[in-house]
């Protein structure tokens, strides 16, 4: 190799990466004959398979037996043509599909959260695109894997497939986008997966269907088509707003897996949804609900200026400059929607959401970045919640000062007090981590950060809606966000996850022998607190999901206004707990196989299992 002459400047890597995928799977690509190009982060020193800083694609087919070659991205034959050509019989691009997929989910989590990805310690999250056989594609929180399944398309009804084809559920944009978001909500809220209420697993299930359905504005392409099809409603003609079509109708099902749009704004479906998706649709819609409606407000003026002023647009093909500027006003507009409703995962729960919860988060974050609220979008979000019966209980009003999250009872300090603690190193690393060419980590020198942490949520645990007198406190999670307010400038927040499980609550059932379970073995019940302080440390919020005081006789020693908070605690968490045994019993009376084990109902709930059930295995 021939040195590089003194004076001639190195080539420059690119900043992005440009890959094909299919639009938005095999069968709607040969239909429509359009590919997908995924612009994601260029990585330089991405291996083969792909295998980088955030994710390592392992394809190993369990059912033949195989390891498939990995596909090197950086080969300059697929650099040159801007990633393979994806093709169903070459696994190489089924490998490159799911990373594109996979990091341009992960980018747009980054952008509108404010904070630069990590997963836990130096683990990647492992993509594995043939990883079974069969109608199924999940996460498994256990392996920190997303799998993918293939299968042969219903032999009667295959849509537009042959009867018995092949269908890799990697292939599918939807699918990979939706999984991979379960895999991202795990690192944000890791007790999300443990279902205290029908809403947990249903707002996982929704929070994907949202990312993988938001997706598709990304494409511009792909919106303009739908903006002319539909004359610019994004109603009819269009299947922008459909989720995994192929899978859906490769599976007899004659439809998308499912669809944002279609059914009535009533809150009758979610008053009676109780399966996860069932639940997490009536979400979506909402969601979508409110989307539609801004996104026609906004293009009103271009409809009434290609109309000579009646609105009603003439027949015949949209003028192309038309099909521009409402192409970009429906993707600015999913992107703001989108936005706030990742922006809302720092003001959430630790664990047991609900989907008051969320209203409440979206709220509070959103008032906080955009006060005035000028364009109407948080005021219409509600009002759609509202329409589909989901709204928080115990509110006075739907309006903004009502679903804030309340500040906390006793003020509370991060650096000042007994156990305050500087929050320099969180906030330098927080800062390192959105330089993309920063070599330093926190986790090379955490120092005794999580330790003063803890020792700070020891110290103020009544006040937290914690027990000093029960199990251990754990610091889940400590990090700061720059999310980016109205003027566009960033306003830094502090996040800290407390939970504390409560053995002395859960169900102390034992086997056939009589011995009692393993604790690993029983559904856990767990308090959990979210505390949102400013950089000064002024804690701003708490978040709190309480449990009963295991012994309350201990407040006499504290001081009157903090055994107010934790009394006011007590009485929130005895509700609670009552709300989370009639649950679990309703699952345990529902669940065929609860007289034949001793294992909670509760815990066969996985992704596997719900997604297995959604796809019709």
């Amino acid at each position: 190799m021939t040195a590089p002459r003194r004076g001639r400047p190195e080539p420059v890597l690119p900043a992005r990466r440009l890959l094909r995928a299919y639009a938005f799977d095999p069968m709607s690509t040969r239909l429509s004959g359009r590919f997908l190009t995924v612009d994601i982060p260029f990585e330089k020193d991405l291996r083969p398979g792909p295998s980088g800083r955030l994710l390592q694609v392992v394809d190993y087919d369990a059912a033949r037996d195989l390891w498939y070659l990995p596909v090197d991205l950086n080969d300059a034959a697929i650099l040159a043509q801007r990633g393979m050509r994806p093709a169903e019989s070459d696994p190489r691009t089924h490998q490159q599909v799911v990373y594109a997929v996979a990091m341009s989910v992960i980018e747009r989590v980054e952008r509108f959260g404010g904070f630069r990805f990590r997963w836990r310690g130096d683990d990647k999250l492992r993509v594995v695109p043939h990883a079974f056989e069969g109608r199924n594609a999940y996460f498994d929180k256990d392996r920190r894997a997303v799998l993918f399944g293939y299968f042969h398309a219903d032999a009667k009804d295959p849509g537009a497939n042959l009867p018995g084809q092949l269908i890799f559920t990697c292939l599918s944009v939807d699918v990979v986008a939706h999984e991979v978001t379960h895999a991202l909500v795990h690192r944000m809220r890791k007790y999300f997966s443990e279902p205290t209420h029908p809403d947990v697993l249903a707002w996982h299930e929704a929070f994907a269907d949202l990312v993988a359905l938001f997706n598709h504005f990304g494409f511009p392409e792909v919106v303009a088509e739908a903006v002319a099809k539909s004359e610019g409603t994004l109603e009819k003609g269009s299947a922008l707003l459909d989720l995994a079509a192929e899978f859906g109708e490769s599976t007899g099902r004659g439809a998308a897996l499912r669809s944002a749009l279609g059914s009535p704004r009533t809150p009758d479906a979610f008053l009676h949804a109780v399966e996860p998706h069932d639940r997490g649709a009536c979400f979506v819609a909402a969601v979508f609900d409110a989307f539609l409606d801004t996104y026609k407000a906004q293009i009103a003026d271009l409809r009434r200026l290609a109309s000579a002023g009646t609105g009603i647009l003439p027949p015949g093909a949209l003028p192309t400059d038309l099909v521009k500027r409402v192409t970009a006003a429906a993707a600015m507009n999913a992107d703001r929607f989108l936005e706030m409703v990742v922006r809302a995962f720092e003001y959430l729960p630790v664990v047991d959401v609900t989907f008051g919860d969320v209203v409440r988060a979206i709220v509070t974050a959103d008032q906080a970045l955009y006060p005035d609220d000028a364009a109407q979008l948080r005021a219409i979000l509600v009002e759609a919640f509202r329409r589909r019966g989901i709204y928080p209980p115990g509110v006075t009003s739907l309006a903004d000062e009502a679903l804030v999250w309340p500040k906390p009872p006793v003020p509370l300090d991060l650096s000042t007090g007994r156990r305050a603690f500087g929050l320099a190193p969180l906030i330098l690393e927080a800062t390192l981590d959105l330089d993309p060419g920063s070599t330093v980590s926190f986790d090379d020198d955490p120092g005794s950060l999580p330790d003063r942490i803890h020792e700070w949520a020891r110290e103020h645990a009544y006040e937290l809606g914690l027990d000093r007198a029960a199990g251990e406190i754990e610091v889940v999670s400590a990090r700061v966000a720059y999310p980016r307010a109205a003027d566009g400038q960033p306003r830094p927040n502090v996040v800290l996850q407390f939970a504390q499980r409560r053995d002395d609550l859960e169900d102390q059932r034992t086997d056939a022998a009589g011995a009692q379970i393993p604790r690993s073995q029983r559904a856990a019940i767990r308090a959990g607190t979210t505390v949102i302080a400013r950089v000064d440390g002024h804690v701003e919020f708490l978040v709190t999901k309480p449990l009963p005081l295991a012994d309350p006789a201990r407040l006499d020693a504290v001081p009157p206004e903090i055994k107010e908070c934790a009394l006011a605690f007590h009485t929130a968490g005895t509700e609670r707990l009552e709300l989370i045994r009639d649950w679990m019993g309703d699952v345990e009376d529902q669940d065929a196989l609860s007289a034949w084990t001793v294992e909670p109902a509760t815990l066969r709930l996985s992704f596997a299992r719900l997604h297995a059930d959604q796809f019709g295995t």
